[in-house]
């Protein structure tokens, strides 16, 4: 399959991909069967990850059946454990002999059932002595229907998590041998195979199995949050940090490179554009969402205010923090103040289904109790002096601890709820 060099960069890195495709070639062992390889060669993870040109963490989720190595790296890969498989064969035991003075039962003969051993008889009470009732009490049956339904509960709320297996978000970093890394909240770190930022977002929608599951039945999924480090955005064609002029708009300009990029590949930008908080969406189709979130700490999206220092973190310490501000509270949306918006709307949607009408077809209507569409007075302990709302108030009174918002609820001060951990 020849492909014109004069084509687009994006469309021949997708003819590359279905040329391999078509191409095939053997695969890749049993990730069990990789790590007893390893093993057996007494190499370890380390090595083998230098020998690749590779993390340490990269060859664990191999071995763990996480990920799979993609080229360059699975051709030398491949012939590596080959060539182990050589050396270090798996033992297959022998089987059993079989015995000869007692024939196999029939495959089509029942098992016999098992004789009841005979009672013992009790024995003889002496004379004039009452016989006591027997103080045994039947054995109690094993509860195997509630264990089958707690297992086929966990199944479908495993099932139903599937989508979002590798949790809410991640970050992204650039390794040293000029590949990306997406470090998720738990630990885990995937390859990303991605050249471009377009290609970021497809693998983001298709394969990263990222996001979270709505809060409200009437509610909807949340996007998938990347937050990406000054090496990705490097790798990206993307500035570290913002000049002074973009900073004053908040934005990358409408002209940059990258942005023609996206344009290209038919996604596009709400109107705060392309800045610390960036939305990258396509227009839903069918009831579902096309959109990736992108938090950029080096352009100042952790606010240093309510996240501390969290910007400088490492990669890894970053998506914990991230991860456990998600889990807490939800996944961060922008600065706090917008993550709070989102927060009661994720709670309580603007919208609901109504009820069937004549020809059996529901309507989308106004959630009562919900933000909706027109402003809401917030409530006396979250309202600032001199709002509306405290009018019946004497002119200099001095709210107490009592009736203000207790500072452990302010969802501005992030990092306090990441203080335990």
């Amino acid at each position: 399959m020849s492909v014109d060099p004069k084509r687009d960069p994006r469309e021949v890195a997708l003819f590359r991909a279905v040329q391999e495709l078509l191409e095939g070639g053997p695969e890749l062992p049993a990730p069990a069967e990789r790590s007893r390889l390893r093993e057996a060669a007494g190499v370890t993870q380390a090595v083998l990850a230098r020998a690749l040109e590779t993390s340490t963490q990269t060859v664990k989720n191999w071995e763990a059946g996480r990920s799979d190595p993609r080229p360059p790296r699975r051709d030398p890969y491949l012939a590596l454990l080959q060539g182990w498989a050589k050396k270090y064969p798996a033992f297959t035991p022998a089987p059993a002999p079989v015995s000869r003075t007692q024939p196999p039962p029939a495959a089509d003969s029942p098992a016999p059932a098992p004789v009841p051993a005979p009672a013992p008889e009790p024995a003889s009470a002496p004379a004039g002595a009452r016989p006591r009732p027997s103080k045994a009490r039947p054995a109690s049956a094993p509860k195997r229907p509630a264990a089958r339904k707690t297992a086929a509960t966990k199944t479908s709320t495993a099932a139903l998590d599937a989508r979002f297996a590798n949790g809410p978000l991640a970050v992204v970093e650039a390794d040293t041998t000029g590949g990306l890394l997406a470090y998720c909240v738990d630990g885990l770190v995937l390859d990303v195979p991605a050249r471009t930022l377009p290609d970021l977002v497809e693998w983001t929608l298709t394969e990263a199995r990222l996001g979270a599951a709505r809060l409200d039945s009437w509610g909807r999924d949340a996007d998938p949050v990347l937050a990406l480090t000054p090496a990705a955005l490097e790798y990206f064609g993307l500035p570290a940090e913002l000049s002074e002029d973009e900073q004053a708009a908040g934005r990358l300009p409408g002209d940059h490179p990258v942005l023609e990029q996206l344009a290209g590949a038919q996604w596009q930008l709400t109107r705060r554009g392309f800045g610390p908080w960036a939305r990258i969406y396509r227009p839903a189709q069918g009831g579902r969402r096309s959109c990736v979130q992108l938090c950029v700490p080096s352009w100042r999206a952790l606010d240093t205010r309510s996240w501390g220092d969290a910007a400088g973190l490492p990669p890894a310490e970053l998506a914990r923090t991230l991860g456990l501000y998600a889990r807490r509270v939800m996944t961060p949306r922008g600065s706090t103040a917008v993550t709070g918006l989102e927060l009661m709307t994720a709670l309580h949607p603007p919208t609901r289904a109504s009820e069937p009408d004549a020809e059996g077809r529901r309507h989308s209507v106004h959630n009562p109790g919900s933000l909706g569409k027109e402003p809401v007075d917030p409530a006396p302990c979250e309202a600032i002096d001199g709002h509306p709302v405290l009018a019946d108030l004497p002119r200099f009174h001095v709210r107490g601890p009592a009736v203000s918002y207790p500072s452990s609820c302010n969802i501005s001060g992030a990092l306090t709820w990441c203080a335990a951990d």
